[in-house]
């Protein structure tokens, strides 16, 4: 199954730019991390989902997850949003919206079948 990862989110003036790479380094596996003024940036293959999903079974949120992903299905992208403080310290919250002052991780998987990702990240495997 191909699916490519990019997340994003801003580092804002008062934020510690370590805290923000910790933050996707808690739910991603993070080979190819980048950071430049104002942003950190992951991109990458299926594998750096590895945590997240982890996550997801370890919080008990699949069925929760499974509609957040679906409700961001479109044309083989699955868009979702990870609040950053709870990412810190090693929750995933999926949010709808922008909740938070400092910003959200967005994420986008592109991938050919997303139904199929969808099922990989909220299976019981």
């Amino acid at each position: 199954m191909k699916c490519k990862v990019k997340a994003i989110s801003p580092v804002n003036p008062t934020e510690d730019l370590q805290k923000v790479i910790k933050a996707f380094s808690n739910v991603f596996e993070c080979e190819n991390l980048e950071h430049g003024e104002g942003y950190v940036a992951l991109s990458g293959e299926l594998y750096c989902l590895l945590p997240l999903k982890e996550q997801l079974e370890k919080g008990q949120i699949r069925d929760a997850a499974r509609k957040m992903f679906l409700k961001g299905e479109s044309s083989g992208n699955i868009s979702f949003k990870l609040n950053k403080q709870a990412a810190l310290v090693g929750k995933v919250n999926l949010v709808d919206g922008d909740l938070s002052p400092l910003g959200e991780i967005e994420v986008t998987l592109t991938t050919e079948d997303p139904e199929e990702v969808i099922e990989w990240l909220c299976s019981k495997e």
